[in-house]
Order: C-alpha cells, then sequence, then structure tokens
C-alpha cells in the first residue's frame, strides 16, 4: 500500500542557484548534498521536519528548453502553509517574487482555500495553499 510521497524530481539548469534559493530564501534544510559519478551532485532538501523531500537534479538544457515550450513554465510542487499572509510576506521580504500573490481559490466552491505562487531563479513556479476550517 502506498504510505505517503517520497521525493519528487525538480529538474534545474543551476543546482547551486536553485539550492541557495530553497536554504536562504525558503528556509529550507539540506538533507543530503554529495557528488557522484563525472561530477553530477545528488541533492535533496526538504522543509524541515517533513518527510517529502525535492531532488534538485542537473537537467539538460535542452530538455528544459523543449518542456517549457510545451507547458510553459509549470511545476506540481505545491507546498502547505498555516498563514499564507504571514508566509508570503516572510517570503516577499527575503526577495522572493511571487507572480501570483495570495487569493482565494477559484476551484474552491465555498471559498476557504487560498492559493500563491512564487518563481525560483530559473522562473520555475511553486504553489503555496492555505485551507481554512
Amino acid at each position: 500500500m502506498i504510505t505517503n510521497p517520497k521525493f519528487v524530481v525538480l529538474y534545474v539548469t543551476d543546482q547551486q542557484t536553485v539550492l541557495d534559493f530553497c536554504t536562504h530564501k525558503l528556509g529550507f534544510e539540506v538533507r543530503t548534498d554529495v557528488p557522484y559519478g563525472d561530477g553530477h551532485r545528488w541533492i535533496e532538501v526538504s522543509v524541515p521536519g517533513a518527510e517529502t523531500y525535492l531532488v534538485l537534479a542537473e537537467g539538460d538544457p535542452r530538455v528544459r528548453d523543449l518542456v517549457l515550450q510545451r507547458l510553459g513554465e509549470l511545476s506540481h510542487v505545491w507546498f502547505d502553509c498555516d498563514d499564507l499572509d504571514a508566509t508570503f510576506d516572510e517570503l516577499r521580504a527575503r526577495g522572493v517574487r511571487f507572480p501570483i500573490e495570495p487569493r482565494t481559490a477559484p476551484w474552491d466552491p465555498e471559498g476557504r482555500t487560498r492559493w500563491a505562487q512564487f518563481a525560483d531563479p530559473e522562473g520555475t513556479l511553486y504553489g503555496l495553499t492555505e485551507r481554512g476550517a
């Protein structure tokens, strides 16, 4: 039986830049950062205390360009937060860019879910959600 998502692979063109963004701007912790093969790095980061983590994988820029042509700047990585407005204020104060500021989710007919999206230095978008009681 499947019990929990383990990790999400995020393909990036500059591992160090995205690692710095995750640790310095988002407050993530480094779980693993080890060299392997011919000059490659295996990097895992996570929200402190979380079971699920992100793998920052070095991606071939040609593949990333093809994906962006087809899908745009999409990511299916979304994070929950307790207080969307406070998280937004904290991350924006750290220099994180928010193309979509906090708003009520149009897909929630009861209007309890709020969301926002922020971008990393490579332009990849991530979502933040807060679900009210």
